[in-house]
């Protein structure tokens, strides 16, 4: 069996389309076609039944399909165990944070780190899915929860703060027009950090689903919108909406793998992320 034929098998079983699998792959789906067809035919049996509801393992399937799990992890612990045993500041490093984090606190210092360390190279992932670490989907995690992963190793600063922002000329308007910018996927009822917030009985309206987002609706009085206060704090057009201090968000972590915490480059960027987060603990903590 080959085993570009065992990862098609992999994204095909996640997307459930030769469509979906070729686009995760970086295939044309024809080629996902052919190679499960070969793989098939290798085996001289179906893997998949074909159902309206897309691509769906027959008891064969399910059987190579657990193999192919196994190994695939074994090579990533054999990746990964082999990558923390580098010395050198040097090679491609990813690091996941949240983009409003890289580009207001980290951007600014970056140069700095680059001219220090002119052989590592930085490669940023600042997707809204939380990458897995584990699975080498990135080196290094600056990361906002306050139940990180068991599976990885590194340090908790403290927890950021956050209160309601809006522009003076819309607190000034009648409380009953007042609206909160909403962030997730429903904007009906009133959900919990609305009932515990100092307007529980304004309504939610909107979507808008990142922090650079709702800052820039509030900024232009669409309304009250719920953000760090380093950001929130920071905006000249901004002020803070209530009169309550803000409150305690998730806890900031530094985070790798146990494999990878010794491997050099990733414990140059963790102090260089150390040394900024702490420098900025007051902003961050809304006490600027």
């Amino acid at each position: 069996m080959d085993w570009e034929e065992i990862k098609t098998l992999r994204a095909v079983v996640q997307h459930k389309t030769v469509r979906g699998a070729g686009d995760a792959l970086g295939v044309h789906h024809t080629t996902v076609g052919r190679r499960i067809e070969s793989l098939e035919a290798s085996l001289g049996t179906n893997l998949f039944n074909r159902t309206p509801e897309g691509l769906l393992l027959t008891a064969a399937g399910e059987r190579l399909f657990a193999v192919a799990q196994t190994f695939d992890e074994a090579l990533i612990d054999a990746e990964r165990s082999i990558a923390g045993l580098d010395d050198e500041l040097s090679g491609p490093l990813t690091v996941t944070m949240p983009e409003p984090l890289l580009t207001s606190l980290f951007m600014p210092e970056l140069p700095a780190f680059v001219e220090q360390n002119p052989s590592v190279e930085l490669r940023f992932d600042t997707s809204l899915s939380i990458r897995d670490v584990a699975r080498r989907e990135a080196d290094f995690a600056v990361r906002l929860d306050n139940n990180p992963p068991e599976t990885l190793v590194g340090k908790r600063l403290y927890a950021y703060t956050e209160t309601a922002y809006a522009t003076p000329e819309y607190l000034s308007r009648s409380p009953k027009t007042h609206r909160w910018l909403g962030w997730g996927q429903s904007t009906q009822g009133a959900p919990e950090w609305v009932q515990s917030s100092e307007f529980p009985n304004c309504p939610v309206w909107g979507v808008f689903p990142t922090i650079p987002a709702q800052q820039a609706a509030a900024r232009e009085g669409l309304g009250l919108a719920i953000l760090p206060c380093l950001f929130g704090d920071a905006d000249p057009r901004l002020q803070r909406a209530g009169k309550k201090p803000p409150v305690k968000s998730r806890d900031i972590w530094l985070l790798t793998h146990n494999d990878l915490r010794r491997t050099a480059r990733v414990q140059a960027f963790m102090s260089f992320a150390e040394d900024i987060l702490r420098r900025n603990k007051q902003a961050l903590l809304g006490e600027t």
